[in-house]
């Protein structure tokens, strides 16, 4: 049988014998002037023009409305040719450029879809630009504010992880980011003509100085143009970081535990109970379970203050920290874990004490922490303001004070590996050997029921 339409877009055939047959050919004309390259004004408008243009075409969308409109499909195009409105049946594969929406759309034989959602892979590109234009020398160029790589879950058939990875061909070869402002280099990072991990600066874009070179061994800092680690920590390599001594609570030189203190007690070295508050206090060296990891460095002891009662002033405990200078201006930060029987506020706080004919006492830090029945790791900032115009008297010192507030009730607070170091992140914690820190600990002797320094210090003595 002889047909009488294309089969995909329904042209009409000029038919052997036909009459007129100018009027298929023009028909056929004006149906490949509306699908080629098609062009569409939008695909959102319901309510049929009323004055429309010759040539003007729409997408008909399921709330259409209009005399000639409701007539026809949704989906199809309606095309105003001669004074009227004709229709044009979609088909699968029929593409279309809406004006409106800037876009190009692609029917499917169920809806119409922007083209570039029905792109499944685009492979072997030489050139993607996304905001902006690429070239020969960045192939892939986005110009863009804010950008998101996130991991295929589980749920979607992938593992829930993300590695990003870089490669280079040779060891000699670069691999890195570069950091720039303006277009001009500020920073860069990464494998810099070898295989250490190099962070470069640059004031100016053009000369550029090494900041830290990270070896599989070893971790270095140029120590030029006043860039030491003294600067990035406070500390020269080899000098002790923590200026708590027995922060750990390893050493206890008087005994293991006190009952019922009195103020002004002892306990565990360099710890001094300062008040009960209206309390009965007892203080003891308690051991971890080994093998426990919720306090991580594999302490031996913490340090168990048990109050009962309810507290009528501040229950207190502290410890001096010989030299005021031993914590220079600058940043600074105080670290420790601790956990209570249940729910409580403490509150930390470091003051300097500037000794006998010295100036006014002065807080430097104060914090109220909420402890919880589990061991959590506090960090405390602490902002070391200039010493200039103070006066510094004989035994001058620092104080760091762990206390509760009055109208607490009974309570067991656990401290362990309290840490006050100068810069500002908290390091893991230092942990000493029992020989150097019995010898840090044997400096304070118990006299008179005062701790006092060795004989040889004689122009500071400690208020301990």
């Amino acid at each position: 049988m002889t047909t009488e339409t294309s089969p995909r877009i329904g042209l009409d055939y000029v038919m052997a014998a036909q009459a007129q047959k100018h009027v298929t050919v023009n028909e056929t004309f004006r149906l490949l002037d509306t699908v080629v390259q098609a062009c569409v004004l939008s695909r959102s408008i319901d309510a049929e023009p009323s004055s429309p243009g010759e040539g003007d075409a729409y997408i008909l969308t399921s709330s259409r409305t209009g005399d000639s409109w409701s007539l026809m499909a949704e989906n199809g195009l309606s095309v105003f040719r001669d004074g009227e409105w004709s229709e044009v049946s979609a088909f699968e594969g029929m593409t279309a450029w809406v004006s409106d929406e800037a876009a190009i759309v692609v029917f499917d034989a169920t809806e119409w879809l922007e083209a570039g959602a029905t792109l499944d892979s685009l492979q072997n590109l030489n050139f993607l630009g996304i905001g902006t234009a690429a070239d020969i020398a960045n192939p892939f160029s986005a110009k863009l504010n804010t950008v998101l790589w996130t991991a295929k879950t589980s749920g979607e058939g992938g593992t829930g992880d993300l590695r990003y990875t870089l490669n280079k061909e040779n060891d000699d070869d670069v691999l890195s980011l570069l950091f720039q402002s303006g277009f001009s280099g500020r920073a860069e990072l990464g494998l810099v003509g070898d295989n250490d991990l190099l962070l470069k600066m640059s004031p100016d874009g053009t000369s550029w100085e090494e900041s830290l070179r990270i070896a599989p061994t070893r971790v270095s800092v140029p120590a030029k143009d006043g860039l030491t680690v003294a600067t990035i920590n406070g500390t020269s390599p080899g000098q002790r970081r923590n200026l708590i001594i027995n922060g750990d609570f390893s050493i206890a030189q008087r005994g293991v535990s006190f009952v019922g203190l009195a103020a002004g007690s002892y306990t565990l070295d360099r710890w001094l109970f300062v008040s009960a508050g209206g309390m009965t206090v007892d203080i003891s060296q308690e051991d971890f379970v080994p093998g426990q990891t919720d306090v991580p460095g594999a302490p031996a002891h913490y340090l168990h203050w048990s109050q009962t009662g309810t507290a009528s002033g501040n229950p207190w405990i502290e410890q001096h920290i010989e030299n005021i200078r031993s914590l220079p201006p600058g940043e600074a930060t105080l670290s420790f874990y601790a956990k209570a029987s249940r729910s409580i506020s403490v509150i930390s706080r470091l003051r300097r004490n500037f000794g006998s004919g010295g100036s006014t006492t002065d807080q430097i830090a104060q914090d109220t922490l909420a402890l919880t029945t589990g061991w959590e790791k506090f960090e405390v900032p602490v902002t070391v303001t200039s010493l200039t115009g103070k006066t510094l008297g004989a035994g001058h010192y620092l104080s760091l004070e762990f206390y509760l507030l009055g109208g607490e009730t009974s309570v067991a607070i656990d401290l362990a590996d309290i840490q006050l170091e100068c810069g500002p992140v908290a390091s893991l914690f230092e942990r000493l050997g029992a020989a150097d820190n019995l010898r840090l600990c044997q400096r304070f002797s118990p006299r008179h029921g005062r701790m006092t320094l060795p004989r040889p210090a004689l122009r500071h003595s400690e208020v301990y």
